[in-house]
């Protein structure tokens, strides 16, 4: 396929949201610009498009007019311009159509970058490892791993990082279930699995459980639909050993899983994670005062911050902590009517990526729903823009299907759409 400025501009918002926020910045200003140019050049607006993604419309509405009752007006102007994109993306892809060809090589070219920064990640680590001249065996602790291995790296947080590999993992899927030659699918193999390894290593708890679910739900569904029963429940069986034996060996990841339920350390220190993680959902519900609209989006961090004391939390005020949860942080800045808004932007893809059958769009959709529960992604610009973006792509690609769904087994009678 011929490359064209569109697909270089789209996979570049891909590639920049795990870089500086300034990069990706330019880049979204870019494509803005070059979406206008489209408009004026060919017409090629449809409102009919944005109607159909008028969820983010809705939230991004609910996020300007909490400006006017936000005591903090530069923080509040400052989280309005934040997400942006949730008003640009809508309006991009309702200008833009991306072709199945086009999806195919941002798609292509997405999985190559995060593989080339998985790479460099670890090639950081390693060095470090032999200029410390640690033995091997240590690889896996918190020296190696965790924010070792992501923050001090490319500098992004471990969620962030392991939600990028995840949408990538995502991407891989639907090549494998649309690419013909073996020779590639062999290497899609093989690059899903030193993704899923890197999850692992990078020690992020939740994304490793939504990885896990997404394989489960990806080898149910290609072995029921191709009436391959037994060899799914092998590849299952398969699949559970494996992790069993990645999750013992990684200690840094198996620790972390530990500390949830209470774990302590040879030195004495103990960790309740799990239980501190309620405790501070708890704090964060108590900080909002108005219930039905919020305290302002402006307002919402630091309402959060100044109720954890209340609940013996003086260390995440100190290190100024957000709720870990973008219901609760939504609900906090924009009350009952926000939380309503935010899951009707779920609700909405779900419903419309079931009734299309499109695979990749419910495993992305769904998995960002679940790992909202344990991070405030819309607090970042990376969150705000992979999780904005992935959805519109997904959306407009399939608008331009034309309802043709994609093959999932040798006879190409019946195939499971993007």
């Amino acid at each position: 396929m011929k490359i064209n400025l569109k697909s270089l501009l789209l996979l570049l918002v891909l590639i920049t949201a795990t870089l500086k926020e300034q990069y990706n910045s330019i880049i979204i200003i870019i494509l803005s610009v070059y979406t206008i140019y489209e408009v004026i050049k060919h017409k090629s607006f449809k409102i009919n498009y944005l109607k159909k993604v008028s969820p983010f419309i809705i939230y991004y509405a609910l996020v300007t007019l909490s400006v006017l009752y936000s005591e903090n007006l530069s923080q509040s102007l400052k989280m309005t311009l934040r997400m942006l994109p949730l008003l640009l993306f809508p309006f991009i892809f309702s200008t833009l159509k991306v072709t199945k060809k086009e999806f195919n090589f941002i798609s292509k070219g997405y999985i190559v970058w995060i593989l080339s920064i998985c790479l460099y990640s670890h090639y950081i680590v390693i060095k470090k490892l032999i200029n410390n001249q640690d033995q091997l065996y240590n690889f896996f602790n918190n020296n190696y791993s965790y924010l070792s291995l992501t923050q001090d790296t490319i500098g992004l947080h471990s969620t962030y990082y392991a939600y990028a590999i995840l949408i990538a993992i995502i991407f891989i899927i639907h090549l494998f279930f649309t690419e013909i030659s073996k020779k590639l699918k062999a290497i899609l193999l093989v690059i899903t699995l030193y993704f899923s390894f890197f999850i692992f290593h990078i020690s992020a708890r939740l994304p490793i459980a939504v990885m896990f679910l997404i394989y489960n739900l990806v080898i149910v569904y290609y072995f029921i639909k191709n009436n391959k029963i037994k060899q799914g429940a092998f590849i299952l069986l398969l699949l559970y050993i494996f992790t069993g034996i990645i999750f013992y060996n990684v200690r840094v990841t198996r620790y972390r899983f530990q500390q949830v339920f209470g774990f302590t350390y040879y030195d004495g220190s103990t960790h309740e994670d799990g239980k501190y993680k309620i405790r501070q959902w708890q704090s964060s519900i108590a900080a909002n005062n108005n219930i039905l609209i919020g305290n302002g989006i402006g307002d919402a961090n630091q309402s959060i911050y100044d109720t954890y004391p209340k609940f013996d939390l003086k260390k995440y005020k100190e290190r100024k902590y957000n709720a870990h949860n973008q219901f609760i942080q939504t609900f906090v800045g924009l009350g009952i009517i926000g939380v309503i808004s935010l899951l009707l932007i779920f609700i909405f893809f779900i419903y419309y990526f079931s009734k299309n059958k499109s695979l990749i769009g419910i495993i992305f959709t769904l998995s960002s729903f679940i790992l909202f529960i344990t991070e405030s992604f819309l607090e970042r610009q990376t969150g705000i823009v992979l999780f904005s973006f992935v959805i519109c792509l997904l959306f407009s690609v399939q608008q331009h299907l034309k309802n043709k769904p994609i093959s999932c087994n040798k006879n190409n009678k019946e195939k499971p759409s993007l």
